[in-house]
């Protein structure tokens, strides 16, 4: 992956991670695997560069976790969205939306222009 490419996906973490959990609870690696296969295996993130976007999102107070037992003895930590998190994913969608714009505006994408 390109530096520009991993710039930009810091850059969509967190807003990818609260649109998965606006649509169900999951727990990490589900999120990991839903990122790579949502996006045709262009989009990768490993559990360890998820989990930081996780405890700031949990921080902040966007999402909560909790545990769930899975099989006899197996645990695993689910992340939920909160209504914060999800006045905050509105926000940062609408701001990424409006960057989208803007930049298809300066390419001249959205009037015809050459993709050079």
């Amino acid at each position: 992956m390109s530096q520009n490419q991993d710039n930009f996906k810091r850059g969509t973490a967190e807003l990818l991670v609260l649109y998965l959990l606006s649509k169900e609870d999951l727990y990490g690696y589900q999120i990991t695997q839903a990122l790579e296969e949502k996006s045709d295996g262009v989009y990768t993130m490993l559990e360890g560069s998820l989990y930081p976007v996780l405890y700031r999102l949990s921080d902040a107070g966007y999402i909560s976790e909790y545990t769930k037992l899975v099989g006899k003895r197996r645990t695993r930590k689910y992340y939920h969205l909160e209504e914060a998190g999800k006045e905050y994913y509105v926000r940062i969608l609408s701001e990424y939306l409006e960057i989208i714009e803007s930049i298809d505006k300066i390419l001249d994408r959205n009037e015809g222009g050459s993709n050079e």
